[in-house]
């Protein structure tokens, strides 16, 4: 049976200009993933990343810590668009338009009642016109995606998949027929760098395990944890 890990990228630069990039606390996730890797001697047949600056950063940090050259393993990953990130920026600005909000409280319980919020707006499909993409767009593609590359006639027995935290939690939706609403929480509650590992076989996929965060357990450093 092959298996297929999803990881969501590290901490990224949340309020700064340019969120699109890792931080230094996502950099050393990263490190602390491929140390892991090593040290528990996960195979690796293939890497493919989603395209955004944050996927490919935590990419190259965790490979920098593989036994194998990093060079190599970067050269070989794939990238592919369709394990984007939905732009959760339109996602909250229109939600924020539509409710007649001038701006959005960051305080941690606060933003997560508004992003929910704007997330069920978004997944109802009553405003697509609204959104740079639609709901439905995004779901068609994230799983177009994952049924390519758990197509049971490639060679690669152990893929990894560095993402973002609505492609992980949509693509657990429809493995476990959670409605949108559960996915918007789902994907509220993934962790920077953890792992969420898929089993396929014989057009057969099964979610085997769910937001590991096993590898800050074994770097005995607690202060690794993020959300945001």
């Amino acid at each position: 049976m092959a298996q297929l890990l999803l990881i969501r990228h590290g901490q990224a630069s949340f309020g700064s200009d340019d969120y699109d990039r890792l931080s230094t606390l996502g950099f050393a996730q990263a490190g602390t993933l491929g140390r892991w890797f090593s040290a528990c001697a996960l195979p690796v047949d293939r890497v493919v990343s989603g395209s955004m600056r944050r996927h490919r950063e935590t990419v190259e940090g965790w490979a920098r810590q593989l036994l194998e050259p990093a060079s190599d393993v970067v050269v070989a990953s794939t990238v592919d668009e369709r394990f984007d990130e939905f732009d959760h920026e339109d996602v909250l600005t229109v939600y924020q338009r539509a409710i007649g909000a001038s701006d959005i409280d960051t305080a941690p319980a606060a933003l997560q009642r508004t992003f929910l919020s704007a997330v069920t707006r978004w997944t109802s499909g009553e405003h697509d016109a609204d959104y740079v993409e639609s709901w439905r767009h995004f779901r068609e593609r994230c799983l177009d995606g994952f049924a390519s590359i758990t197509d049971d006639t490639q060679p690669a027995k152990s893929i990894v998949l560095f993402t973002s935290g609505g492609v992980i939690a949509t693509i657990c939706q429809h493995l476990m027929h959670l409605t949108d609403e559960a996915m918007g929480r789902l994907n509220w509650s993934l962790a920077n760098t953890s792992v969420t590992r898929v089993r396929f076989t014989r057009g057969r996929r099964s979610l085997d395990s769910l937001n590991c965060t096993a590898h800050f357990d074994w770097a005995r450093d607690p202060a690794l944890l993020t959300y945001r």
